[in-house]
């Protein structure tokens, strides 16, 4: 039996999982479409990397069971 705690902290964590999403998809896209240095789009892949895995993670942490 899932506990009421545990359902708001899997609740919290899907939301966050789709706010990072959300950046990756959209706000990274339309940043990358305006004129950046090779450093600032090097920067950019770095950082939409480390959202990746922290998607990941939080997917696999979520869906345990699917795995």
């Amino acid at each position: 039996m899932i506990s009421k705690s545990e359902k708001s902290v899997a609740a919290v964590l899907e939301d966050v999982t789709f706010i990072l999403n959300e950046v990756r998809n959209k706000k990274f896209k339309d940043l990358e479409e305006t004129k950046l240095s090779p450093k600032q789009e090097k920067i950019l892949n770095d950082i939409e990397k480390d959202l990746e895995v922290c998607v990941t993670k939080l997917g696999k942490v979520l869906h345990t069971t699917e795995l």
